[in-house]
């Protein structure tokens, strides 16, 4: 794998654009709790996307490409110390101008890695995907709401049986705890074994209101007490095999289609925000 930025762009042009494969990482800068980083989301897509190209590259005659990490991304919570997060609508563009430019010098596979699972960022980043695709034929895909639906490659039965029993964890919890765990342990303060559970249910995620409440003074929604390194080994490897899964499908134009097909993007209220009067960032001072 190769960073795209410390390349010249007379290497770029004798690159062989038909076997290469283009990464891009897009997530917030955003608050994570009490004992995560702002930047967790963006720690997890470097993280995911290098574990995968790693294995793409052994198993395809393909080369694997990727860019330093975007920091843009929608979402609809932003009361906290932290948080920067952008329109949908910016959101968009900006992906869809990312894809055009690779496009442009003669890429033909390129993956966004979505490391931020609020449906207000999946889906202003597939709508970028299906603007370029539409545009200059099938070039992009972008496999993270589907996997974060659940798509992907089959967990190991300790997974499923935490997810069965702790699977309303959506914020700063278990999941992303174990996953910077994983990823490097010093990322994560200590104390988050003392943290108070957050409880919300997947229906009451649609409101700002009820999210905020969840949130409390903490920032989290879920059970981070729950976290190892071990859950986090299971969790970014089960993600890598996903993302490799979707991409290597892709890269054949076969089979691929499960991960291009995120089911949020067909709610129409969800796109209510790209509407200008509905979609500016209502920012507002973090309370003391």
């Amino acid at each position: 794998m190769r960073d795209l930025s410390l390349m010249t762009w007379k290497e770029i042009k004798e690159v062989d654009k038909e076997n290469s494969i283009v990464f891009v990482v897009m997530a917030p800068i955003e608050e994570h709790g009490w004992c995560l980083p702002l930047a967790t989301d963006l720690i997890e897509g470097e993280a995911w996307s290098k574990g995968a190209m790693e294995e793409i590259e052994k198993h395809i005659p393909a080369e694997c490409f990727y860019l330093p990490t975007f920091p843009i991304a929608a979402a609809s919570v932003n009361e906290f110390y932290g948080s920067i997060h952008f329109s949908m609508k910016t959101t968009y563009e900006v992906g869809y101008e990312i894809l055009e430019s690779l496009r442009f010098m003669g890429f033909k596979n390129m993956v966004i890695i979505a490391s931020h699972a609020d449906p207000d960022h999946q889906i202003a980043v597939k709508k970028a995907v299906k603007r370029i695709n539409k545009k200059y034929g099938v070039c992009a895909i972008s496999p993270m709401g589907s996997i974060f639906m659940g798509e992907g490659t089959e967990e190991p039965d300790e997974l499923k049986k935490l997810e069965k029993e702790y699977g309303n964890d959506f914020h700063a919890g278990w999941v992303e705890t174990s996953s910077l765990l994983d990823i490097d342990e010093s990322y994560v303060r200590d104390g988050y074994k003392n943290l108070p559970d957050s409880n919300i249910t997947d229906k009451d995620m649609i409101s700002k209101k009820k999210q905020l409440s969840a949130m409390g003074g903490y920032g989290h929604m879920g059970m981070p007490r729950f976290a190892s390194k071990e859950v986090g080994e299971m969790l970014n490897r089960n993600c890598v095999e996903s993302i490799c899964d979707a991409v290597i499908k892709f890269y054949n134009r076969d089979g691929y289609e499960k991960y291009d097909d995120y089911f949020l993007y067909k709610i129409l209220p969800l796109h209510i925000r790209f509407i200008r009067i509905f979609g500016r960032v209502k920012r507002r001072m973090v309370s003391e």
